[in-house]
């Protein structure tokens, strides 16, 4: 992937992130009755030593819901929560009063995440015009490093500085602990930008 993407292909791209992004922000508020706004998506380059220090240390121990997309393009969504924070979220998700267990908190997670790549994608593929499908969510439980580290080289991105693309939720002024990321396969953003500079 490429690390000189000119200032209008950011622009483009933040666009596109951002259009998702807010879709998804909304069926979050309707998903747990609170209003949920999402700020200005992340999109940088960076080395991995920096992801760790800015964003999360490594061996933090996080929930990670895995989403790949298919179909005329190619890349992962990842939903990062905090083990305290999915909790919360699921709480807010659930009727008052329901008993919790893991198990149906993971669940409630997995549909939450399901509901938001899904509607990020529907804006997307509206602005392409490309047909996209998602697998079913995959939940995994490991240190924020490890996750990373793996998703990356699975999207066959092995290099030392990674494109770092990310939406953040936030509810009151407050940033609600998770963040979802896009993880594309190489020459996916290019085609995008193909497809939207013509």
């Amino acid at each position: 992937m490429k690390s000189n993407y000119s200032a209008m292909e950011l622009d483009v791209l933040k666009e596109i992130i951002n259009i998702g992004g807010g879709h998804a922000a909304t069926s979050l508020s309707q998903l747990i009755d609170k209003p949920v706004h999402m700020t200005v998506p992340v999109i940088e380059m960076m080395d991995y030593e920096d992801v760790y220090e800015q964003i999360m240390a490594e061996e933090t121990v996080i929930k990670a819901i895995v989403i790949k997309m298919m179909g005329d393009a190619e890349g992962v969504f990842l939903f990062t929560v905090d083990q305290q924070f999915s909790k919360d979220l699921v709480s807010m998700m659930l009727p008052d009063n329901t008993p919790y267990s893991e198990a149906m908190a993971d669940s409630a997670l997995q549909e939450l995440v399901n509901i938001l790549v899904n509607s990020f994608l529907n804006a997307v593929m509206k602005l392409m015009d490309r047909n996209l499908v998602t697998s079913v969510p995959l939940i995994i439980e490991d240190m924020f490093g490890a996750i990373m580290s793996s998703i990356y080289m699975e999207q066959n991105q092995y290099d030392d500085s990674i494109m770092i693309i990310k939406n953040e939720f936030y509810y009151l002024g407050d940033r609600l602990e998770s963040s979802l990321y896009f993880v594309p396969k190489p020459g996916i953003i290019e085609k995008m930008l193909q497809v939207l500079t013509v």
